[in-house]
């Protein structure tokens, strides 16, 4: 198992304002886990040092 972290970003500056912890096997189930936040606000999923992923902010349908 390895540890992740999906940090939230602040839109218009890009600044991390939160995260979540997130235990996976690898890149790939991590990912999975990190699509279930997505949200108004862009995130980012990290290993250590090493960034997995960026997500765009989602806007709600309506």
């Amino acid at each position: 198992m390895s540890y992740y972290r999906l940090y939230v970003l602040n839109a218009p500056d890009g600044r991390f304002i939160g995260f979540e912890e997130i235990e996976a096997a690898d890149d790939s189930q991590a990912i999975g886990r990190a699509e279930a936040h997505l949200g108004p606000k862009p995130l980012e999923l990290w290993c250590g040092e090493r960034k997995v992923k960026s997500f765009p902010a989602v806007q709600p349908e309506g």
